[in-house]
Formats: C-alpha cells, sequence, structure tokens
C-alpha cells in the first residue's frame, strides 16, 4: 500500500515538472547597422510601449536594473516622461535625450501573446520498487528484472504555451539612425521580470557581437 501510493506521488511530481516548466526566451530575428562606425554605445535612454503606464514603468524600472548590473548605464523614460503620449512626438524624445546625456534610444515594443497547444504522447515509466527484497533470493542481484521494477502508466495529456512576443529598436542619437532591432518570444513566462531579464541578456549579446557596445 506504502509503495503505491510513493508511485502515485513520484507520478503527480514528475507531471507538475513537465507543466511548470521554465520560461523559454529566444531571440528569432534581429538586424544591425553593419556601417555604423561608432562611437561605442554606453548610455541608453529605455522607452516601453505598452498597453497601460503601469506594464510600462514595469518594463522600464527592470529593463533599467538588469542593465546597470550588467556595468552599463541605462534611463528610465518614465522618470521623465510620465505619460506614454509623451513621447508620441520626437522633438519631445530629442529633448530628453539632451537632457540626460543619452547616445542612444532603446524602444521595446509589447507585440502580443499568442498560444499555442500540443500534445504529450502517453509513456511508461519503471519505478525501483522500495525494501530489502528486491532479488528473486533475498538480498543480491539474483531474479528477473521485472522483480526489482514497477511500470507506471503516464497518461497523454495537452499542453497549451503561452508566448509573449516583443519587438526592440535602438537608435543612435548622433545621427538619429536605427542601429539595431530584433524580436524575442518568452514561451511560459513565469513573470514580467524573467521576461525582461532573459530581453536585456539577449539584446546585450547581440550588440556587443555586433561591435555597437563594450
Amino acid at each position: 500500500m506504502i509503495l503505491k501510493k510513493m508511485i502515485r506521488l513520484i507520478s503527480v511530481m514528475a507531471l507538475l515538472s513537465v507543466a511548470s516548466c521554465s520560461t523559454q526566451t529566444k531571440l528569432y530575428e534581429s538586424w544591425s547597422d553593419k556601417e555604423y562606425l561608432g562611437p561605442e554605445l554606453e548610455k541608453v535612454l529605455v522607452l516601453g510601449v505598452f498597453k497601460d503606464d503601469i506594464q510600462r514603468r514595469m518594463f522600464e524600472v527592470n529593463f533599467v536594473e538588469e542593465v546597470d548590473a550588467d556595468g552599463k548605464k541605462a534611463i528610465a523614460g518614465y522618470t521623465l516622461m510620465p505619460k506614454r503620449e509623451d513621447f508620441d512626438d520626437k522633438e519631445d524624445i530629442l529633448a530628453v535625450v539632451k537632457k540626460v546625456g543619452a547616445d542612444s534610444v532603446l524602444i521595446t515594443s509589447f507585440k502580443g501573446i499568442i498560444e499555442k497547444q500540443h500534445d504529450v504522447a502517453p509513456r511508461i515509466d519503471y519505478i525501483p520498487r522500495m525494501g530489502m527484497r528486491y532479488g528473486r533470493y533475498g538480498y543480491g542481484y539474483g531474479g528477473y528484472y521485472g522483480s526489482r521494477y514497477e511500470a507506471v502508466y503516464r497518461p497523454g495529456y495537452t499542453v497549451t504555451d503561452k508566448i509573449v512576443q516583443l519587438e526592440t529598436r535602438v537608435y543612435s542619437v548622433k545621427n538619429e539612425k536605427l542601429v539595431w532591432a530584433g524580436k524575442t518570444k518568452s514561451v511560459n513566462a513565469s513573470s514580467a521580470k524573467s521576461v525582461v531579464k532573459d530581453l536585456v541578456t539577449l539584446v546585450i549579446k547581440d550588440m556587443k557581437e555586433n561591435g555597437l557596445i563594450k
């Protein structure tokens, strides 16, 4: 009876571990200006384009924290432009850029959430039996394989993945041109902060590889 309860518990834990997959963020498309000659970007003004100002502020704060932790300098746009309509005009953004001395502007836009379903096939797992008498003759390795393991059937099920899509663009203040752009997708995000953390890591890595930042 105890053995059966333990096997059921192991099966449930395995299913829960599959259902609660960690966030997977990928940079699936990127572009950089190969003709950009510098200087390397060091101070970025971060602007988030989201459904409401609360989401925008959360994004900008988390983004700045992650960038600063990497040894670079970033400024959250909301501290200078509290409302989204404040930066609908190019001249408004340029005025803020000049005020803080930023050499670049990063704009991340929320492109929506899509859901995708996929089926996980049923399978049979073999769980070791508990106790000392695992062999045909008690102790030792004798006996049949089947006498030491118990087969556990796990039925198939359907998983729904939620995919967060973001688009990020970086502009150089020097010539007001787009120098980098990329699209990311995060599958089954555990939190908004985890998405931002992964996004910063991917953006910085790609920009470094393209010689835009140190």
